[in-house]
Formats: structure tokens, C-alpha cells, sequence
């Protein structure tokens, strides 16, 4: 009977090491997963961030052609309401230099016509 005790203790202590080194492997796998697992992670808000930054600058760069749109269409009108006013100055002035001219020619020639006759 000793030998089967003593038979018994080594296939238990042969499990056990068996056991404890499964173990370990195990456990090595898993803190190797949970490193993996970390570093996918972290280059997953590294590449969040990269894209929140790039695309508040697309944002910012966005805004800034807008106001610039905007200023260069106020712009545009405020010198199309002044060519405007001087096209109408001009047209005035235009149509009153014709009408002296006009005026003028009747009377030079009703003051021809007078002569003659």
C-alpha cells in the first residue's frame, strides 16, 4: 500500500506542477491579450483625437471662408448700390445736356427762321 500512496502523491504532485504550469501559460496569454487589447485601445483615441483636431481645423477653415464669402458679397453690393447712383448721376446729367442742347437748337432756329423771313 505504500507504493500506492506514494505512486498516488507523484501523479498529484505531477498534476499539480501540470496544473500550475497550464496555469501560467494561461495566465502569460491572458496579461498578453490585455497588453493587445491596451494598445489597440490607446491607437484608437490616438486616431479619435487625430480626426477631432483635423476636423475642427476642416471646421475652422470652413467658418473662416464663409465670413470671408460674406464680407466679399457685402462688399460686391455696396459697389454695385455706388455704380449704380453714378450711373444714374450720369444718365441725368446726360439727359439735361441734351435737353440744353435741344433747347438751344429751337432757339437758334426759330431765331433763324425769324432772320429770314
Amino acid at each position: 500500500m505504500s507504493y500506492i500512496a506514494v505512486g498516488g502523491i507523484l501523479v498529484s504532485v505531477g498534476t499539480s506542477f501540470f496544473g500550475a504550469e497550464r496555469a501560467s501559460k494561461e495566465a502569460e496569454k491572458q496579461r498578453e491579450l490585455m497588453w493587445n487589447l491596451k494598445m489597440a485601445e490607446i491607437a484608437s483615441n490616438e486616431k479619435i483625437a487625430y480626426e477631432q483636431i483635423r476636423t475642427q481645423n476642416e471646421t475652422e477653415r470652413i467658418r473662416i471662408l464663409a465670413e470671408s464669402l460674406q464680407k466679399y458679397r457685402e462688399a460686391l453690393q455696396k459697389e454695385s448700390t455706388i455704380r449704380l447712383r453714378d450711373t444714374w448721376i450720369y444718365v441725368a446729367g446726360l439727359g439735361a445736356g441734351t435737353g440744353v442742347i435741344y433747347g438751344l437748337f429751337l432757339m437758334y432756329s426759330k431765331s433763324s427762321s425769324n432772320a429770314n423771313a
